[in-house]
């Protein structure tokens, strides 16, 4: 973490409490990342969960020693450390399955499992931790940038796809998916041929 381990007890006085501010340093600045998306009444629902992502990743790949020293001690958290790490953990995925849910409503995503989707962003943007080097990978943004398309890019609908909220909306969307399967059909498969007057279906 770039301190010796003298200096570091200086301002400390166990490793438990190390661990504790490991879980807060690492996991709340994740939730207040979320918790701050979520209010950005400027931005549309999927451009919240586009932004809280990158921001998600900068993060990880500017503190790669943190997030990987406290992903290595978790075997080994004191239970009332551990239970802070699970609820920090908990709310993480809830506030993140949020965020999607209402991209999902709003028609700006397609109808898939949000909790599915969260946890593969989420899954996504924690392995930079353990891969991103700034003298081989280059600088966190761009790295973030990348990344936050190849997410997107399987959720989100096209700009022409996209619905407003409401049962009626998506109805009307379904009716053309409907609409274009049907004219899709017609033209791929043989037409059938109509039976006979004096056909009998029993010969």
């Amino acid at each position: 973490m770039g301190i010796s381990r003298p200096a570091l007890y200086h301002y400390v006085s166990n490793k438990e409490e190390i661990l504790a501010a490991l879980v807060r340093d690492v996991l709340e600045r994740v939730v207040q990342i979320l918790e701050q998306a979520g209010s950005r009444e400027d931005l549309d629902e999927d451009q919240r969960v586009e932004h809280a992502l990158r921001r998600i990743a900068v993060n990880n790949a500017r503190n790669t020693t943190r997030f990987r020293l406290l992903d290595r001690s978790e075997p080994d958290l004191p239970a009332e450390i551990a239970e802070m790490h699970r609820a920090a953990r908990r709310r993480v995925l809830e506030l993140f399955t949020g965020l999607i849910e209402d991209a999902v409503q709003a028609g700006r995503f397609r109808p898939l499992p949000a909790r599915t989707v969260a946890l593969g962003m989420l899954g996504m943007a924690n392995w930079v931790a353990w891969w991103y080097r700034a003298d081989h990978d280059g600088d966190a943004e761009a790295v973030a940038d990348i990344l936050v398309d190849l997410a997107m890019s399987g959720v989100r609908r096209d700009g022409d796809r996209q619905v407003q909220r409401g049962p009626w909306a998506a109805l009307a969307l379904l009716k053309e998916d409907v609409t274009h399967l049907e004219s899709a059909l017609s033209a791929a498969l043989p037409s059938e041929s109509s039976p006979s007057a004096d056909s009998d279906p029993r010969n």
